[in-house]
This record gives C-alpha cells, sequence and structure tokens, in this order.
C-alpha cells in the first residue's frame, strides 16, 4: 500500500480550488511578493515530471494536474477540462496556493499584484483551456454578485440577478449564470402525489443561499464537523445509470473464517469506480462536486471498515462510531487491498465498504433504483479456523 498520508488533490471538475476573500487586501509590498513567488513557482512547474524526484508532503503542478509528493513519488489529480493548474499569489495574506484554474484567472491576479519579472506563461496548460469549454460556477471577479434574495420564498431562496457574470469569467464571478439554473427546483413535486409522500424544498435560485435558512450551523467549509453543519458545494456530476459503481469483497469472502489475532489481507474488486483519488480529508471534506473521467466512472475512492457483532444473527442496528478497523483505499486500480497487520480478537464481524467521490461524499448515481454501491460480509474469528480463513 502506498502511504496513508491524505494529498491535497483539487477536483478536477466544475468549480475550482481557490483563496478565500475578504475586504481586506494585503499591502501592496506583500502583494508584489506573492505575486513574485507565484511567477517563480510556475516556472519551476515547467520542468517537473511524473518521474520528479520531491520531498514528502511537497506539492507541485506536475503535467498540468495537482501533484503532492509521497514516498518520494509525484501523486497526480488532473484538473477539469478548461483548467490549468498553477501557483496563484494570496490577495489577503503572505504566501500562494496551489490550484486549477484558468489561465485568464491566473493572469488577472498576477496582474493584480503587479509582478511581472519572470514568464507567467503556461503553453501547454493555456491550449488544453482553450481547447474546452469553460465549466461553471465559483466566485472572485467579474463584477458585483447578482443574486440578493428579493423576498425569499418559504426556503428563504428567493429570486436571483440572473447576469451573465458581467462579461467575465463564471468560474470567478459571483453572480449564477441562467444556463445553469434548475427550473425544475421551483417544483414541490405534490404535482404528482404519492402516499407518505412530502413535499420537497422548492427553490429558484439553485439553493445557492441555502445554507442561510439554517445560521446556527456552521458552514461545513472543507472540515468534518462532528455536531453537523451545512454544506454549500453542489453535487456536481452525476454518474449514469450504466456507469453505477459497484464492489464485492474477493477476501474474507461471506462466513469466512479466520484465526485470532493473525495477520490478514482484506482484498475488494471493482466496477466503475475510478479509484486513487482523494482530496485532504481535513481541509477538503464535502468541498467541491463529484466528477466523473472520460468512460463517465465516478473518479473517488474506497474505504474499508469492520464493526464487531454480537453474533450472525444480530438485528440490532450498530453504533457507526464504534469500529475494530477501518482503512482508506487511497491506491488506484479494479482491486485494492487493505492489511489488518495484527489481526482481529474472536468474534463475529461485519466487513463493509465506503465508496465515495474524491471529496468523500458519497457516490451519486443517476437513478434511485439500483443495485448496493458497497458490499458487506460476515465473518468469523476463531480458533481452529481452516488454513486460507475459509468455513469449514
Amino acid at each position: 500500500m502506498k502511504s496513508s498520508v491524505l494529498l491535497a488533490l483539487v477536483s478536477a471538475l466544475a468549480v475550482t480550488a481557490r483563496p478565500s476573500f475578504s475586504s481586506r487586501a494585503a499591502s501592496p509590498d506583500v502583494l508584489l511578493k506573492n505575486g513574485q513567488d507565484a511567477i517563480a513557482l510556475n516556472n519551476k512547474f515547467k520542468t517537473l515530471s511524473s518521474g520528479s524526484s520531491c520531498s514528502s508532503g511537497e506539492n507541485a503542478c506536475v503535467d498540468n494536474g495537482f501533484a503532492q509528493c509521497s514516498n518520494g513519488k509525484f501523486l497526480i489529480q488532473p484538473c477539469g477540462p478548461g483548467l490549468i493548474c498553477a501557483a496563484l499569489p494570496l490577495v489577503n495574506s503572505a504566501g500562494t496556493s496551489i490550484a486549477c484554474t484558468t489561465q485568464a484567472d491566473l493572469d488577472a491576479r498576477l496582474a493584480a499584484t503587479k509582478a511581472t519579472s519572470g514568464s507567467t506563461d503556461t503553453s501547454e496548460a493555456s491550449s488544453a483551456a482553450s481547447a474546452s469549454p469553460t465549466p461553471i460556477n465559483n466566485q472572485g471577479k467579474g463584477g458585483a454578485a447578482g443574486n440578493n434574495n428579493k423576498g425569499g420564498n418559504k426556503n428563504g431562496n428567493g429570486k436571483t440577478g440572473n447576469n451573465d457574470a458581467g462579461g467575465g469569467d463564471p468560474q470567478t464571478s459571483r453572480t449564477l449564470v441562467d444556463a445553469v439554473i434548475a427550473k425544475g427546483f421551483e417544483n414541490d413535486g405534490q404535482d404528482q402525489p404519492a402516499a407518505g409522500q412530502v413535499a420537497s424544498l422548492t427553490s429558484s435560485n439553485n439553493f445557492i443561499n441555502f445554507c442561510a435558512t439554517v445560521p446556527d450551523l456552521p458552514i461545513t467549509n472543507g472540515k468534518q464537523i462532528k455536531t453537523g453543519s451545512c454544506n454549500p458545494a453542489p453535487m456536481g456530476v452525476i454518474a449514469a445509470s450504466s456507469n453505477i459503481p459497484s464492489a464485492k469483497f474477493q477476501f474474507p469472502t461471506n462466513l469466512a473464517e479466520i484465526e485470532p489475532n493473525s495477520a490478514f489481507t482484506i482484498k475488494i474488486a471493482f466496477k466503475h469506480l475510478e479509484t486513487g483519488h482523494f482530496t485532504n480529508a481535513q481541509q477538503t471534506y464535502y468541498a467541491a462536486p463529484q466528477v466523473v473521467n472520460d468512460a463517465g466512472d465516478i473518479r473517488g475512492h474506497s474505504h474499508v471498515v469492520v464493526e464487531k457483532l454480537n453474533s450472525l444473527t444480530q438485528t440490532e442496528p450498530t453504533n457507526p462510531n464504534n469500529f475494530a478497523f477501518f482503512k482508506g483505499l487511497n491506491d488506484g486500480g479494479n482491486v485494492l487491498t487493505a492489511d489488518v497487520s495484527g489481526g482481529l480478537p474472536e468474534g463475529v464481524y461485519r466487513l463493509s465498504s465506503i465508496n465515495t467521490a474524491a471529496n468523500h461524499q458519497p457516490c451519486l448515481v443517476a437513478v434511485a433504483q439500483h443495485g448496493s454501491i458497497d458490499d458487506a460480509v460476515y465473518f468469523t474469528v476463531k480458533k481452529g479456523a481452516k488454513k486460507g480463513g475459509k468455513k469449514n
């Protein structure tokens, strides 16, 4: 297994990772230094490749993807269509950030710092950006936001001024673009009633201010907030019904027997999940929409979790906060493994998968009726288990 260090990978999708903005900009001297540092970093990144040596934890742009070094090797997350990877100058503090963005946004940010030394041309990335249409939705430049609530509906979401990004890049505008407004969100679904069916929340502006309706909750903001939060990130690209992921444990098999406190290796196979894509779980949790690859498969990763049961016939729901073993599967491939190096004490266990998109959210698919995206098996740890972990 590769290192379990969580990578701060930027999701290759229609929303890019950006440094936060505030009304207090850094001083001109700090901005200038930030711009110069960003230019220097971008020039350095041009010299790197997937085979370049690196120091553990080092972040960079490599082959137009966001990369972090693990065990001396760059692990690369490609940017989405129309985007490039680049170092960006921060605007309200000293430093830089690395993100997927557009060439126009990079140029504008550098120009704002008045840094002119060195080249800011990323020709290969720039040509890639121009080859695809610009994706939709982010914040930043492009004019004042037009999404001021006007009275608000019953969910606190009023109509929005839908100016097309003020002529700017829709990925940096704070204005909702007309082309992405989902008119169906205004329908509560009760025009086709069914027994027990409840009305959906409605919105005429894609719920962009929904979290304002629950002011007592903090914004998720990429964090794992145990007391609960409200997340404003869009769901993103929904996988087609022909690309619904599935998984099957190859070891242990169902009703297998394993010797107590003996090391064993969990093995699981996948279909229609491009594994190996995971972002920093402490900083980018649920922070970006789901995306798919060129084949339509979700870009994500998996986890395995072992929970102890009272018996194989237990009917009481388990406590999800209590588990005997948990492992994130960060590698790529159709078959992945996790070593349970110390084994498990005697008992009965359930082994489950947790398949997710890159930002750790559950996989989202096109239809409600489908087979399970995850797998679960039940096994026993007991003395005298048949060699190989097979049930007697």
